[in-house]
């Protein structure tokens, strides 16, 4: 049997609108926003009620065993792109 603790916030609504100002996690904020405009804003409590939680174990090793060797580019093809960058007018820094 899964027991789940919950959490009590509250949220402070405008009254005319419907429209929540903001979540509070002690009752004592929520007032003290209340407060700020009495005639306008109201407070609701709130239960959060925590999902279940599951352990992920994660492997050391990668599962497989089949390695592909992977070809490095040859020195001709990385000169070909190196030819085609252009060369900066800005001044050169020294420090």
């Amino acid at each position: 049997m899964n027991k789940y603790s919950s959490e009590d916030y509250f949220s402070v609504i405008a009254i005319k609108t419907g429209r929540k100002i903001c979540d509070c996690a002690d009752e004592q904020d929520a007032l003290m926003m209340v407060s700020f405009d009495p005639a306008n804003r109201t407070i609701t409590r709130n239960q959060f009620l925590m999902g279940q939680v599951v352990d992920v174990e994660i492997p050391k090793q990668l599962p497989t065993s089949e390695v592909v060797p992977v070809q490095p580019r040859s020195p001709k093809k990385l000169k070909r792109y190196q030819n085609k960058l252009q060369e900066s007018t800005l001044e050169k820094f020294s420090a």
